[in-house]
């Protein structure tokens, strides 16, 4: 634009950015999985996304097995979903498909959390009026949420297997170090106790898919009124 000089383009630079997309085609193109359908970042209504859906499985079995306090639930947040995941017409996943779409290297990191926290910890979501930001939750758990109640009052139930989350019971939580540090304004993560390092967020989804994949269950977000 007007308001910055413009500059002519640099032929060393430019060779150097060519040598290493050059050097990282190869990866890029590497098949790491299967995928039965593509998962994208679209919320629809009530802000699940298959992708998240699909992330937040991949983490909560990376962390899951872990001795001595394994993973119960895994949240992902929708600010680091960055490109869809669409396999080729054969189901093949590509690692430059799944690193487009988690491109951090962030490190998962499971903490324990009571259910008042995480119920509080729901409840910031929706904290800014303008920024709307709903957890993709793993396999398992459940909530709803209703924006024509108070703020903090806006989660109407939230179950993990079929079993509402209890106040004072503890519960293993597996976010991305991003996350757990606070990120997006989710400031509650930060009270979670007795920390877990787990592997990277890339190295989870390609262990899940690994395996072919089915694109995850929804109906793990109920968005109960949207006025």
């Amino acid at each position: 634009v007007d308001a910055y000089p413009k500059f002519a383009p640099r032929p060393d630079v430019a060779a150097l950015v060519a040598r290493y997309r050059d050097a990282a085609k190869a990866d890029e193109s590497r098949v790491i999985g299967s995928l039965y359908g593509a998962a994208t970042r679209d919320g629809g209504n009530n802000g699940e996304s298959l992708l998240g859906n699909l992330i937040a499985d991949a983490q909560l079995a990376a962390t899951a097995g872990a001795e001595n306090g394994g993973a119960q639930i895994a949240f992902m947040n929708p600010g680091g979903l960055r490109a869809d995941v669409v396999p080729g017409p054969d189901g093949k996943v590509t690692f430059g498909s799944i690193f487009a779409a988690q491109p951090f290297g962030n490190i998962l990191v499971t903490k324990t959390m009571t259910g008042r926290q995480i119920r509080a910890l729901l409840e910031q979501q929706f904290s800014d009026a303008g920024w709307l930001r709903i957890l993709s939750p793993s396999n398992g758990f459940r909530f709803g949420y209703d924006l024509a109640k108070p703020a903090g009052q806006r989660v109407v139930f939230a179950t993990l297997n079929g079993q509402p989350i209890d106040a004072a019971t503890s519960y293993r939580v597996t976010v991305s170090d991003f996350l757990s540090n606070g990120g997006d304004a989710f400031t509650l993560f930060k009270e979670g106790t007795d920390a877990m390092v787990g592997p990277t967020d890339i190295d989870a989804l390609t262990a899940w898919l690994a395996n072919a994949r089915a694109l995850p269950n929804k109906g793990r977000i109920e968005r109960i009124n949207g006025n």
